[in-house]
């Protein structure tokens, strides 16, 4: 508990990217959560073992992203899969839940966390199974997620985060797994939201799952001049407005916070540009189900396409 303390009290630090500094107080509230089922007197033996075992991985890897001198994409990586990480402890902690999933899930996070420190710099196709192993896991844990979904996806993404080590077997398990989690998301059907609602949850998990490099590389055309010209270090997020707008947040590179009112219709399809459909829920998971809202709606009522989404959104609604 000292080392997530003193995690948190780092996040104090004017410079840290707000996606990092969220992304670790989320972690931190469900290890606390973790803990209380730790101390509980009647938790099953072989739950707390489990649970303190993710407990000190999870503060481990929390604990590596905020190293000093590890670069801001790297700390914005690493964190990520921190928290979709820690998403599987309240289910692993639930005594309604089968013990084989919560075996399963364990072994899953073991697997997984245990992958981080041999990639350095969270980049390239190592690191990009990685975090689809992470998403997964935050799948399988999701309430939403159909129970038959949920024990199909858990069994091949624990297969899935077994094969890390060996690309020679990775990709094969790696596509199985994207398609089972499609699935398992799908299975829950569209959202019935508004476009604003659907807008603005797809750009906030566009936001806190997608490298920036690639987010200022598909918005440039979309964000204000001032952006551009400073340079935007955080893509944070985006609220509802009263218009056809989103009211979107960054940290520049001056690390001072700007908002700017991004309208939807142009914003969506750059978004769409950055997670083609055939990556949005291995990248996104469950949120994926916005974006297709959002561009089924443009589509619909504006005839703004939004590149792969629409012909999946038509698929699935």
């Amino acid at each position: 508990m000292d080392r997530l303390t003193a995690t948190l009290e780092a996040m104090q630090n004017p410079q840290t990217p707000p996606q990092v500094r969220d992304g670790t107080i989320r972690t931190a509230r469900t290890v606390s959560a973790a803990l209380d089922v730790i101390g509980a007197p009647g938790t099953p033996d072989a739950t707390r073992g489990q649970l303190t075992g993710l407990v000190k991985q999870v503060t481990a890897t929390l604990n590596a992203a905020n190293r000093p001198g590890t670069p801001p994409e790297e700390r914005r990586a690493i964190t990520l899969i921190a928290e979709r990480s820690a998403s599987v402890m309240p289910m692993i902690g639930d005594r309604g839940t089968p013990r084989e999933l919560r075996g399963q899930l364990a072994g899953i996070v073991g697997n997984l966390l245990s992958n981080v420190n041999r990639h350095a710099g969270m980049q390239g196709p190592a690191a990009d199974d990685i975090r689809a192993v992470a998403t997964a896991a935050a799948t399988i844990s999701d309430p939403g997620t159909p129970h038959g979904k949920r024990k199909e996806l858990a069994q091949v993404t624990y297969d899935a985060s077994a094969s890390l080590r060996d690309r020679s077997e990775s990709d094969e398990q790696i596509a199985r797994m994207k398609k089972k989690q499609e699935e398992a998301a799908s299975a829950q059907g569209l959202p019935d939201v508004p476009l604003s609602e659907a807008a603005a949850v797809c750009t906030n998990a566009v936001f806190d799952s997608v490298p920036v490099d690639t987010l200022t590389r598909d918005l440039r055309t979309v964000i204000p001049g001032e952006w551009r010209t400073e340079g935007v270090n955080d893509y944070w997020k985006s609220e509802e407005t009263r218009n056809a707008d989103l009211d979107v947040t960054v940290q520049l590179q001056n690390a001072e916070m700007s908002d700017a009112p991004l309208e939807i219709k142009r914003l969506v399809p750059r978004l769409a540009d950055a997670v083609p459909a055939n990556e949005l829920f291995a990248t996104l998971g469950r949120p994926g189900l916005h974006c297709l809202r959002a561009a089924l709606q443009l589509d619909e009522k504006s005839g703004v396409e939004s590149g792969s989404w629409v012909r999946m959104a038509e698929e699935k609604a």
